[in-house]
């Protein structure tokens, strides 16, 4: 069978965070995500211009679909995102894809969630089918209970510096895709005479390029999708140290343990 850019991404994360208070901005950027898993150009990068890329920008995909917050019988938009949204979303997931070899689910305004919906949705993020994917977009990650984000990869945080290549970042990317623990020590040990913030900024610089090859912009050393996503989960951990005053000889400690 012949492999296509969708075939190559079936083992990476089910589900992402997208989270900004610049609402167009993360919903663009959630149907880009979306374009990367439907595209049918069979090209390393969503193409934006197929069929399938159109379909899924002007938001009528058979296998994308948006759930967001219901308006009342008189037009005003409910506080809430409910809990039988969700469980309709769920039920809908365990249905096969109707012409891709994903289906994506986009929850806009997800810390609209209320408990029960939020609750009801780690329920499938626990245990999702094979080819399902879900695309939570929030002004803030923190509107999500911590359960949830542990379960998703963050690709966009509230706040959080956007980030660009470094020559570092791309040193460190290079290093892991050799796979060679020694080389990496040593990175790392020229790092840790860094201060907070340089090392702040290389932790946003290696998520920067990370995003870009989760959601298939630009490869970098031939790092794969999937691996791309596990170390970004490490960043997330070593920004959280960061939050908690974890001394930057420490975070590149654990950095250096986990890469490998």
């Amino acid at each position: 069978m012949k492999e296509t850019a969708s075939s190559k991404i079936n083992r990476n994360s089910h589900a992402y965070i997208i989270a900004t208070p610049d609402e167009k901005a993360r919903e663009r950027a959630a149907l880009e995500l979306a374009c990367s898993f439907i595209c049918g150009s069979g090209k390393a990068a969503p193409c934006m211009e197929c069929r399938e890329c159109r379909e899924v920008l002007a938001g009528f995909h058979p296998d994308v679909t948006e759930i967001g917050r219901k308006t009342d019988d008189k037009g005003k938009t409910k506080r809430d995102i409910q809990i039988d949204q969700i469980r309709q979303m769920a039920s809908d997931a365990y249905v096969r894809p109707q012409q891709a070899d994903k289906k994506v689910y986009i929850i806009k305004d997800a810390g609209f969630m209320n408990d029960a919906a939020q609750n009801a949705a780690l329920k499938i993020l626990e245990e999702p089918p094979a080819y399902a994917v879900f695309i939570l977009c929030a002004d803030s990650a923190e509107k999500l209970l911590a359960t949830i984000r542990s379960r998703c990869v963050t690709l966009y945080s509230a706040g959080e510096a956007p980030g660009e290549e470094s020559e570092l970042a791309l040193e460190y990317i290079a290093l892991t895709v050799k796979k060679k623990h020694t080389e990496l020590c040593a990175f790392f040990g020229k790092c840790e005479s860094m201060d907070n913030e340089q090392a702040a900024s290389f932790i946003a610089s290696v998520k920067f390029c990370l995003n870009n090859i989760i959601t298939l912009k630009k490869n970098y050393a031939e790092l794969s999708r999937g691996e791309a996503v596990r170390l970004l989960k490490l960043c997330d951990r070593a920004q959280e140290y960061m939050r908690l005053n974890v001394g930057a000889k420490q975070i590149f400690g654990m950095l250096c343990v986990l890469t490998a």
